[in-house]
C-alpha cells in the first residue's frame, strides 16, 4: 500500500509512513524502506504493550535513536493504542537529543495541557505539537498550542480551514460550523 501511495504522490506531497513493530531491528528495516521510497515523515511509537521496555528508560531512548538513524524526520505518536504513555520529559528529550525526533501527536488523557507543555519545555526543538484523536478535541487543543491535528482520513477538506482560520487569530469563525 505505501509503495503504491508514494509512487502516486511522488514528490508533489509530503507523505507520512507509520513504522512500527515490536522489534526494532524490523522497524528499522520498514523505516529505511520507506524513507528510500521518498516518504518525508515517519510516524513511530513505542512497540505494543511496551514489549519490557521501560517507557522513559534507556531502552526506548535507544530504541528510538537507532530507528532514527534509518528515517529523516519523526513525528511520534504517544497514544494509548500502545500500552506506554512516555512522558513529556522523555519526548522533550527526544527533541532536544535527536534532532530528527520534531513533531509530536499527543493521544493521551489530559491531551488538552500537553501541547504548551511540550513546547515550553522544548522550546524550538519542537516544530510540531499535534492534536489527535480523530480531532475531537482540536479547538481546545490549537487554543493550548497544538500546529495541527491528525485526524487520519477523516474530512481533512473540514477541518483545514478549521486550522487556518485558527492559525490567523479569528478563533470565532475557526470555531464556526462549515456549510457547504
Amino acid at each position: 500500500m505505501g509503495d503504491l501511495y508514494l509512487a502516486h504522490v511522488g514528490s508533489h506531497k509530503a507523505v507520512m509512513i507509520t513504522c512500527k513493530h515490536f522489534r526494532t531491528q524490523f522497524a528499522i528495516e520498514r523505516a529505511r524502506y520507506a524513507a528510500a521510497r521518498g516518504a518525508s515523515l515517519l510516524m513511530l511509537m513505542p512497540p505494543y504493550h511496551g514489549v519490557s521496555l521501560n517507557a522513559d528508560g534507556p531502552s526506548m531512548l535507544d530504541r528510538f535513536g537507532r530507528i532514527a538513524d534509518a528515517a529523516n524526520t519523526i513525528l511520534v505518536l504517544n497514544a494509548l493504542l500502545s500500552g506506554v504513555t512516555l512522558t513529556m520529559s522523555f519526548l522533550v528529550r527526544l527533541a532536544r537529543e535527536m534532532r530528527r525526533f520534531s513533531y509530536f501527536n499527543v493521544e493521551v488523557p489530559f491531551a488538552t495541557a500537553k501541547p504548551r507543555t511540550l513546547t515550553d519545555a522544548g522550546g524550538e526543538a519542537i516544530l510540531g505539537p499535534f492534536d489527535g484523536e480523530e480531532a475531537i478535541t482540536m479547538m481546545p487543543d490549537l487554543d493550548a498550542g497544538a500546529s495541527a491535528t491528525m485526524p487520519g482520513a477523516l474530512l481533512p477538506d473540514l477541518l483545514r480551514p478549521v486550522i487556518g482560520h485558527h492559525t490567523r487569530g479569528r478563533r470565532r469563525e475557526a470555531a464556526l460550523p462549515v456549510v457547504n
